[in-house]
Formats: C-alpha cells, structure tokens, sequence
C-alpha cells in the first residue's frame, strides 16, 4: 500500500512553518484498489499532454521539475467509506485515518499534524437528507484517536478549526415563510414540503459545545435584489455557501 510516514516525518517534510498548506479534498470512485493500483505504479517521466490518454486511476505521471513537493489528502465519498487518505505527489499512500463517519465532505491536517474532519451523521431533516451533510466535526491525532468533537444538526458542506480555538461551522435550515416568498427567481413550484427553502448560517462553536457567535445570511441580503439569477435554478435554496 505504499511507504509509511510518521506524524514527525510529515510535518520535516512538508517544511511546516505556522501551517502544513497540504489540500484536502474529497473526490468521487476513489478506493482502496485505485490507491493500491497508484502505490504501485511505475514513475513515469513528465505528463501525457493528451487528456484523453491521460483518463483513468492510479498514478498519472510526474515532473518533478515542475512539480511542488508534498502531500495530498482524500476523503473519498464512495458508499460506505470512512478512510482518509495521504499521498505523496507519485500516488503512494503515506498514512491512513480510520474515521467513526463518512467524510461530510472535507477533511484538513492541521500544522500539528492532526487531522480536521467534517464527518456525516444523516438526519430526517431536508438538509440531514442531502449528498453534502454533516453532522459532525472533530479532530483526531495520527493514530485517529479522537481529541474532540462537536454535533450540529443543520451542519452541512465544511467547517474550519479557528486561530482562537473554537470552529466555524456552515449550517443551513428552512427559511421563515415570509421570507421564502419574497425570494426572486428560480423555477416556480420547485420548493421542496410545499414552498419550503433552506438558507445557510454560520456557526462559530467552541470544542465544548457552546454556540458564541451566529450569522444567518437572510438577515443581510435582500431576497429580491440578492435573487436566484438562473431561471433554471430550483428553489429549494436561497444561496448556497460551499467553504468556509
């Protein structure tokens, strides 16, 4: 499955300095077999320019020349999957996290060298019901021993471990109705349960569990001058926030 590396020899490597700068990401078909098909994979010299040669799983190619060195994390959103992934730029696995819930969706190393982790819990609410729910956000050490979490229902897309120590969460929950009917735009009647639309807040919580800070975006945008500007769109969301 590809060389190890320890806590220590992750941090010496990446050069941290105040902060790891790996990406962490989530991606779609990506399992045990491709990671073991790219560990073993031959280093092939450069990049096939011709995407279509290109396609496929495993490792791809690679120009050290060109390229920056350090690591990539996976939260793959594959069935059933509660594995985290570090690879290094030729597709070998350096660590894995054997997490308590699929990822809700992204994860992050953090510059200690723990792992940030928004995990999924599904709901019978409409946004507990969707691909992009969470639920859960906690960390956890190298060996996946979890140091902290914290549960909110209406917690969807990411969440971030702040500089003061608490972490900012992005929830969503149904509109007020009176609201929900003045929102310009979109495709009439597409609502969900009758006329019903969610909208994102942000969510700043300490590791204890205790809620400081809120900010709900309808109460700063206007729902007719800040609409739906693509008449395709359903209506079952009123702006929609991904990262935070």
């Amino acid at each position: 499955m590809g060389r190890k590396i320890t806590r220590r020899g992750l941090i010496q490597s990446a050069g941290i300095s105040g902060g790891l700068g790996a990406l962490a990401g989530s991606t779609s078909g990506l399992g045990r077999q491709a990671f073991a098909q790219a560990a073993g994979s031959t280093t092939q010299s450069g990049i096939e320019p011709n995407t279509i040669k290109r396609r496929g799983v495993g490792f791809r190619g690679y120009d050290p020349d060109r390229a920056s060195p350090g690591f990539t994390l996976f939260a793959p959103l594959i069935a059933n999957n509660k594995t985290v992934y570090l690879i290094d730029v030729r597709g070998n696995i350096v660590h894995t996290w054997e997490m308590p819930y699929p990822p809700g969706l992204y994860g992050y190393l953090t510059d200690r060298g723990t792992l940030f982790y928004n995990g999924k819990i599904p709901s019978s609410t409409h946004v507990g019901q969707a691909p992009y729910a969470g639920g859960a956000a906690l960390e956890v050490d190298w060996r996946g021993r979890v140091l902290w979490e914290v549960r909110h229902p209406d917690h969807n897309h990411d969440g971030r471990r702040l500089r003061n120590g608490n972490v900012i969460l992005i929830c969503a929950k149904p509109l007020p109705d009176e609201v929900a009917r003045r929102v310009r735009g979109g495709r009439p009647g597409s609502e969900y349960d009758g006329g019903k639309m969610d909208a994102p807040y942000l969510v700043e919580i300490t590791t204890a569990s205790e809620i400081v800070w809120e900010w709900r975006s309808w109460d700063h945008l206007d729902p007719e001058k800040d609409g739906i500007t693509a008449v395709q769109d359903d209506r079952d969301v009123w702006t929609v926030a991904n990262a935070v």
